[in-house]
């Protein structure tokens, strides 16, 4: 399963990746997710070969089939995370409030909360308070 910490890091990473490797590792994941489309890992894993690709249009939608399969917050969070980069805010907004909804009180709650604090919307949170 891919968390938000992985992916984030694991993009940062992918910058200084050769692109031959980067595409070797999504075509690899690719190959996998063909074979079975009902494969949680194989389609999670595909998404965030994606995302190391910058290929952000594609890994909503994958993210998108990953969470109709099983909606987990950390999926969630990053799913929210390429839908406002592929400009759909207010859409974002509702991933990351279900975040907040799943996991309340955990570090990933906290960072869905900064990232509707950063898009303007005015949240109740105990870190804002300090």
């Amino acid at each position: 399963m891919v968390n938000n910490v992985e992916l984030f890091s694991d993009a940062k990473a992918s910058t200084v990746l050769a692109p031959r490797t980067r595409g070797e590792l999504l075509r690899r994941a690719k190959a996998k997710y063909d074979e079975n489309h009902d494969d949680f890992e194989a389609i999670v894993n595909y998404a965030d070969a994606l995302f190391n690709s910058h290929r952000f249009e594609e890994a909503e939608k994958i993210l998108a089939e990953a969470c109709a399969l099983k909606e987990t917050p950390d999926l969630l969070f990053n799913l929210g995370f390429v839908t406002c980069i592929n400009g759909k805010e207010e859409e974002a907004k509702k991933l990351y409030r279900r975040v907040i909804d799943l996991s309340s009180g955990t570090h990933l709650a906290k960072s869905a909360e900064y990232e509707l604090w950063k898009m303007g919307e005015k949240i109740e949170a105990r870190w804002l308070k300090k």
